[in-house]
């Protein structure tokens, strides 16, 4: 396997203790574990462009069998979850920290959606069966990286390059499409691997044969990625936004929404699908259920597409369509309408809800029966209250 040129044992996240306690009970008696992927990814992409992503989930390779890979681990005393044993993976928790372990492995047979593996001993094999050079670095916890592939040179420019043929691991994989474009966006390239995106395109149909569980998983990161509003277009254009999201607006109103946000700091991803969907409830319903969203999900999409009428900024008029609408609808409305200052939004974040004070167990102490009557009285109790700002406490 070839050394990168260079060392990052000096990266504080590898001094932390259940890492090391994890690889350590690994690697026992030899090199049979190493660091792969994201973690090592991000951390050489720091280094390189001077950039603070976070160091997230840390996942580990080993040429030890999943069953070996358990009993070393059970051993030192250390809580494994047999997350997905029949693809060689485990799952080691240790201070509430997670790490999951893949034995080394090669795909037998794919049908772009998921692969039947082997497990190997070689490192190389399991490099090629990963998606992006970038993706096949390897790390020992002494700081050695490891580059079977090249992806040394393509993270220094900031190219997200597919390893070996790019239609070959589309095949294997349809979802690598939509991580071409988020790793594109992430990275915030100059444009996406020429032949990866013609690749992409002339496979873009295999999209619909995913589950919209992972198509959402990737398209929400690239809807919230720093180049999102240069995404878009090229999605729109190569055709690929079509299979992704099916009666899709026209990404102009996402484009403004997206600068608009960026100015206050903020990333809301449903926010941010809304402007992509028509207002209609049943279109934004069929949405949902392809991107098999939560019903939460829906519910707050379904909230940013109802009717909501300009006002003005007054802080009585701001407080009644908070209580009205709830803050996020509030927030979502004064973006797409362009009129959400700074001071406004920290305004609405701070703003403490009033709660109701009369409820209909009051009115019954007062002598009302339960019915219309009582209905009609607190629903007039309510507007008083609101129209007096929310101060009125008696009737």
């Amino acid at each position: 396997m070839n050394n990168a040129p260079l060392n990052i044992g000096t990266e504080k996240w590898l001094k932390e203790p259940a890492l090391r306690e994890v690889m350590n009970a690994l690697v026992a008696d030899g090199g049979n574990a190493k660091i792969v992927g994201g973690a090592v990814r991000d951390a050489l992409h720091n280094i390189f462009w001077k950039k603070k992503r976070k160091i997230g989930d840390i996942d580990i390779a080993s040429e030890l069998t999943p069953q070996q890979n358990i009993e070393r681990l059970e051993t030192a005393g250390i809580k494994v979850i047999p997350t997905g044993i029949d693809y060689g993976t485990v799952t080691a928790v240790i201070d509430k920290k997670h790490f999951e372990i893949t034995t080394l492995r090669r795909d037998v047979a794919t049908d772009g959606r998921h692969a039947d593996v082997e497990f190997t001993d070689d490192w190389a094999e399991d490099a090629k069966r990963r998606d992006f050079t970038i993706n096949a670095f390897y790390l020992d916890l002494d700081g050695t990286v490891y580059d079977p592939l090249g992806g040394f040179e393509d993270l220094k420019k900031a190219k997200i390059r597919f390893i070996g043929n790019a239609k070959e691991r589309i095949k294997e994989d349809a979802l690598r499409i939509l991580r071409l474009f988020r790793f594109s966006s992430e990275f915030e390239v100059g444009g996406v691997d020429e032949e990866g995106l013609l690749a992409s395109v002339e496979l873009k149909s295999m999209i619909r044969d995913l589950s919209g569980e992972r198509i959402w998983q990737e398209f929400q990161k690239i809807i919230l990625s720093k180049r999102a509003i240069q995404a878009l277009p090229i999605l729109s254009a190569v055709g690929l936004l079509d299979e992704i999201l099916p009666h899709h607006e026209n990404y102009g109103k996402f484009l403004k929404y997206v600068k608009r946000e960026k100015k206050l700091g903020l990333r809301n991803p449903l926010g941010r699908l809304s402007m992509l969907l028509p207002r209609d409830e049943n279109k934004i319903k069929e949405m949902s259920s392809h991107l098999r969203l939560s019903n939460n999900q829906r519910d707050q999409l379904f909230r940013f597409a109802d009717d909501y009428h300009k006002h003005d900024l007054r802080s009585k008029t701001l407080r009644r369509v908070i209580y009205q609408y709830g803050k996020d609808v509030v927030i979502h409305n004064l973006i797409r309408f362009g009129s959400l200052d700074e001071k406004t939004f920290l305004y609405i974040n701070d703003y403490n809800v009033p709660v109701l004070p009369y409820t209909g167990k009051d009115l019954m102490a007062e002598g009302w029966k339960a019915g219309p009557e009582m209905g009609a009285e607190l629903k007039r109790r309510v507007q008083v209250w609101i129209d007096a700002d929310f101060t009125v406490t008696h009737h």
